[in-house]
């Protein structure tokens, strides 16, 4: 059973981790051979405050929202 974690910011658009979820769904199940119901998608979203990179928030750069 593929198991697949995603991280993405917080506040990404529900309909586009829906579209994800689908796509990224098809893509496993064409490549690993398996049924969909087979494939398990965790989303975890994080604050743009608590994810950085090259020493900066990602909040800095790219705004809170």
């Amino acid at each position: 059973m593929p198991f697949l974690e995603i991280d993405l910011w917080k506040g990404f658009d529900p309909k586009k981790k829906e579209v994800l979820v689908a796509k990224v769904t098809d893509v496993v199940t064409e490549v690993v051979d398996c049924p969909k119901e087979a494939v398990h998608i965790i989303i975890r979203e994080e604050p743009k405050e608590n994810w950085a990179v090259g020493g900066v928030q990602l909040s800095k750069k790219f705004g809170s929202a």
